[in-house]
């Protein structure tokens, strides 16, 4: 049985890691949920209202039906981007019907399991869920899996999780009922946070991120960025033995742990051999 990591990192913890990366990106990350909300309700919404005086009717089940996987992916892909502090913006969201095969493919065999379990009674169908949830992170992070072994790796991701996931998920009830106050508008924000705060959880369960500190054990220190009073700590660069450093995706919590990448995703490593292969083939035709 492959291992897996095991997640001991506090809730707080978790969610402060998400915070930290919408720091500055909090419209951005409501714009992006506005555009997602908006292709997979509104939409809903007037074909119900045409077709069937605002009952539920077919033609708005099969609209849902084959949306809600690249819409899955592509909100998955954005959360990402957010949470890894790449450049991105709200039009990622739609990212997902690029790969539209294979996310409306796993959005469909991820149903069936999950309702499957369902059957024999609520709470294994809310387990299933926690255990598949990782599988379009783990699609947006590798183009070329396969939709069995995505559900496969999440299941193995999530062995020992899935309680601490279920606890991050519950951690947020308040904001779900400040959000329902506002009318609803409050999830624009919401949704962003638990999404990167998710992504953080997944990034830790797949050994992206680990806690880290010196051999004497107290904590790395964060670099900053500018040279004045006002200089702003930079979460991206964690500093090594006061002179190597790495980048990093983490933020520090009351306990002072730092997280930082120990391995870059399949299809960053490929982007990465593929630039020195260019740059190799460059210099020898200037030879």
């Amino acid at each position: 049985m492959d291992q897996n990591i095991i997640i001991t990192e506090s809730c707080s913890n978790i969610r402060a890691l998400g915070r930290d990366s919408l720091s500055g990106k909090w419209g951005l990350g409501a714009l992006g949920t506005l555009l997602y909300t908006v292709l997979t309700i509104l939409p809903v919404f007037i074909l119900d209202g045409i077709f069937g005086d605002f009952e539920s009717t077919g033609i708005s089940t099969l609209y849902s039906l084959l949306i809600s996987g690249p819409m899955a992916l592509g909100y998955a892909m954005f959360a990402i981007s957010l949470f890894r502090r790449r450049e991105t913006s709200p039009a990622e969201v739609f990212y997902g019907f690029e790969r539209f095969g294979k996310a409306f493919g796993l959005y469909i065999v991820m149903s069936i399991f999950i309702f499957l379990w369902t059957l024999l009674l609520i709470i294994p169908g809310i387990i299933a869920a926690l255990r598949y949830s990782m599988s379009f992170y783990l699609l947006a992070d590798n183009p070329n899996m396969g939709i069995m072994e995505a559900l496969n790796e999440s299941k193995r991701l999530m062995r020992g999780n899935k309680w601490k996931l279920f606890c991050l998920y519950l951690s947020f009830i308040g904001w779900a009922i400040l959000g329902a106050l506002t009318l609803g508008i409050g999830y624009l924000w919401l949704m962003p946070y638990t999404e990167v705060s998710v992504v953080a959880f997944y990034d830790i369960a797949k050994g992206s991120l680990r806690s880290v500190r010196k051999l004497d054990g107290s904590p790395e220190e964060y670099s900053r960025t500018g040279n004045g009073p006002d200089a702003s700590v930079d979460p991206i660069t964690v500093y090594r033995n006061g002179e190597n450093h790495e980048n990093s995706y983490g933020a520090m919590e009351g306990d002072g742990v730092i997280h930082a990448p120990i391995r870059k995703t399949e299809s960053e490593s490929q982007t990465e051999r593929n630039s020195e292969d260019r740059t190799e083939n460059s210099s020898e035709d200037t030879k």
